[in-house]
């Protein structure tokens, strides 16, 4: 696996250039709607379509404070006099091709706004309701799935980096720390990477066993840790989980944690542009039942599509699509008390992690072919 296959080019050319790739998809989806324009609010819309632009203050919110138009023939961005500035200086929408229309701050501008460059509000596709356009994330979201190699060269930075950051902290933690220490140290970690957290659980010992999204509290912890993150660079976000482990775990628990591993990879190597992702999902299904693990596939969702969110679907009998060419996933399965989870993205050669094990210590499995490298527990007497 080439891991520096691809490098951001965060120039404003360079950023342009995803932006026309983007531009495109968006033109053939209004074309087949019938629509003149596309208004996006929400961050990960807003992010993509600005090849990693900001747009929210609160990220708490899923729409931001600016918003971007896409005609056929201009980009506009919309945002209120507090925003100008910022969005002038530090996201330079002009230089990108984006014309600015600014509007006070007591007012809700973005209709008016949008209606100053269409036919009719009928005639808009959106993301957020706004007015008579017409609301259909469902399609919108299909403009994000195929990843742009500049995205990828972003994806990469992100999944070293918080691979890189997570394993660098995590042997520094001791006994005794609180599952809420322990996440504001992982934030700490992340940050100086430019890194924003998105989800940070943290569960210590039976905490691990109980909850499946164990959410940081002021449990101390004695001996096993399971730590998953959800961080976010530019808009696009990736998931790793990593364990540790302090004494000396008994060898059962120690299969564990490699079953868990290995039916990941088993997964992972089913992935190829054009596969049905159902494909994926029944593999790590009967895995668990390979394994020896009947009743876990059924105690968490096993995994998805992601990118701009932690996850765009989960994948099920119900929701599965092709796999397309640069599309990125995350699988995590999970038997009570341990975990494997990392990112990876399919190229026409096959799976690429984007997550991986940096200084952890490695297994490497062998799958259709396939070499990947998974990280061992961390243990520390």
């Amino acid at each position: 696996m080439n891991y520096f296959k691809y490098k951001e080019d965060a120039s404003l050319e360079g950023r342009i250039a995803e932006i026309e790739i983007k531009k495109k998809r968006i033109y053939d989806l209004l074309d087949e709607m019938g629509m003149e324009a596309l208004l996006l609010m929400k961050h990960p819309n807003f992010s993509w379509v600005t090849a990693g632009g900001k747009n929210f203050v609160a990220n708490c919110f899923d729409n931001g404070a600016v918003a971007g138009l896409v005609t056929k023939t201009q980009c506009y961005a919309a945002c209120n006099v507090i925003e100008e500035p910022r969005i002038l200086e530090e996201e330079q929408l002009p230089e990108l091709g984006f014309e600015l229309f600014v509007y006070g701050w007591e007012e809700n501008g973005v209709e008016e706004f949008v209606k100053r460059h269409v036919t009719s509000m009928e005639k808009v596709l959106s993301d957020t309701p706004c007015g008579s356009a017409a609301v259909d994330n469902g399609r919108i979201s299909t403009l994000r799935y195929c990843l742009t190699e500049n995205e990828l060269g972003r994806y990469r930075y992100l999944g070293d980096s918080i691979s890189r950051a997570l394993e660098e902290y995590l042997p520094t933690i001791q006994p005794g720390m609180t599952e809420l220490e322990i996440a504001g140290g992982i934030s700490n970690a992340l940050w100086k990477y430019n890194i924003e957290q998105v989800m940070h659980l943290v569960s210590a010992d039976e905490r691990s066993y109980r909850y499946r999204h164990g959410l940081p509290t002021n449990k101390k912890l004695e001996h096993n840790l399971i730590v998953s993150i959800n961080g976010r660079y530019k808009g696009l976000i990736t998931t790793v989980s990593r364990m540790i482990y302090f004494g000396k775990p008994d060898e059962a628990f120690t299969e564990q944690y490699r079953d868990c591993c290995e039916m990941e990879c088993r997964t992972v190597a089913e992935a190829a542009v054009g596969v049905d992702e159902l494909k994926l999902y029944q593999t790590l299904k009967q895995a668990y039942l390979d394994k020896g693990y009947p009743g876990m596939f059924e105690k968490h969702g096993q995994g998805g599509c992601q990118g701009y969110w932690p996850r765009d679907y989960m994948i099920t009998p119900a929701c599965h699509h092709k796999i397309q060419k640069n599309q990125a996933y995350c699988f995590n399965p999970v038997v009570d008390g341990t975990k494997s989870e990392d990112s990876f993205y399919v190229t026409e050669d096959g799976p690429v992690f984007i997550t991986r094990p940096i200084s952890y210590p490695k297994l490497e499995y062998n799958m259709n072919g396939i070499v990947m490298e998974r990280p061992d527990l961390l243990v520390i007497d």
